[in-house]
């Protein structure tokens, strides 16, 4: 667990009521944008809530939800860390992705407790600083009671957290969590909502960090890409080949990466707790991320074999195998070949990376906790089933 040093405070003097506003963050993807917003928040505090107040914004990293897939015990885990910490208002930014029955939950706030919690992937993969800022904003004014963020079942067009949530994730809805509680959650449709959970989903797992996350299959595109480069039937086989077939080669070497990726590290889920629809969606998040990662993986070593081939190929050798003097295009397409052919070899050399390496290239903090809890419950089912 860690705190920030800093206190974010807005410029007070001593007659003004101090409120504790404290942000509390999973690692990775919430923690940098908690970091982001507690420059901010302040100031915005102070112009949209209650100018009058000294809001002091504290921070804090810490995984409260480690062992938690409920989304009420999520809340009630977050009340406990505030009061903890002596904080007026506690505002949880997680990147775990929550649902109420197949609706993807955006925010659940709790007015007694006066502690709210976002789920990051139901933003959406887009500005997504800018929603949750907002969303934090309005959320804070409506827990101290400086802004109506109640949204009616019946109303068509909420006020405050409401409007501030349907203006950029139309449509969303209100539900009461629970029989004689405070708390209400704002999620969003079943079908519109889940598309932007998947894409929020693939957004939190950072899918371009795979590119220096898997070290041992980047070093083996780049050697087999390097070695390809300077072979003269490569030249003579990438100058003669449409392009089509270019176009096929790479789409299948980036297809084949990912399927030997996917296999080789046990990262897809079968039968297990989740029901189908939540297990199709962790699936399509694994595929879509890895699927970006190595096309991003392909466009880097792209360009550095063009360059390597500019670079390094002598014209006169290139043209004694061509037949005719060789043109930029010619370079385009050899690079193009010669990375496509390597990503294949990628495949095989991904397999050398360990399990933790490449879960941790390709996952955000919350879903890498997700699988080894599923990992530790199928060892223990296994264990049991051997004795």
């Amino acid at each position: 667990m860690t705190e920030s040093g800093r206190r974010h405070s807005s410029t007070a003097t001593d007659s003004r009521g101090t409120t504790v506003v404290g942000l509390l963050a999973d690692p990775d993807t919430p923690a940098e944008i908690t970091a982001w917003l507690a420059d901010e928040l302040p100031a915005l505090l102070a112009d949209r809530v209650d100018d009058d107040t000294a809001w002091d914004v504290r921070t804090m990293t810490h995984p409260v939800t480690a062992s938690v897939q409920d989304p009420e015990e999520v809340l009630r885990a977050v009340a406990d860390q505030a009061a903890d910490a002596g904080w007026d208002v506690g505002i949880y930014l997680t990147d775990l992705p929550m649902q109420h029955g197949d609706h993807p939950i955006l925010v659940d706030l709790d007015h007694e407790r006066r502690v709210a919690g976002l789920s990051l992937p139901g933003f959406g993969p887009f500005l997504q600083h800018r929603k949750v800022r907002n969303a934090v904003v309005r959320l804070v004014g409506d827990l101290v009671g400086e802004a109506d963020a109640g949204l009616d079942h019946e109303q068509h067009h909420p006020s405050a957290l409401g409007r501030t949530l349907a203006k950029n994730l139309q449509p969303v809805q209100v539900v009461r969590a629970g029989e004689g509680r405070h708390t209400q959650r704002y999620v969003t449709t079943r079908r519109r909502g889940r598309a932007r959970l998947l894409a929020g989903m693939v957004r939190t797992n950072q899918p371009w960090r795979l590119v220096l996350g898997m070290r041992t299959a980047l070093a083996a595109v780049l050697g087999t890409s390097a070695y390809l480069t300077i072979n003269s039937t490569i030249w003579q086989l990438a100058t003669r080949l449409g392009a089509g077939k270019l176009i096929l080669t790479m789409l299948a070497s980036v297809t084949l990466m990912v399927v030997w990726i996917i296999s080789a590290h046990h990262l897809w889920e079968r039968d297990g707790d989740e029901d189908s629809e939540e297990r199709t969606l962790f699936n399509a998040s694994t595929v879509l991320t890895l699927s970006i990662g190595v096309t991003v993986m392909f466009a880097a070593v792209y360009v550095l074999t063009l360059l390597g081939s500019l670079f390094f190929l002598d014209a006169s050798v290139f043209a004694s195998s061509l037949g005719r003097v060789p043109t930029l295009g010619d370079h385009l397409v050899l690079a193009w070949l010669a990375t496509g052919l390597a990503t294949i070899a990628g495949a095989l050399g991904s397999g050398l990376d360990g399990e933790d390496a490449v879960r941790r290239a390709a996952y955000g903090y919350r879903e890498r906790r997700r699988r080894d809890e599923i990992g530790q419950d199928e060892n223990g089912r296994d264990g049991a089933s051997s004795s």
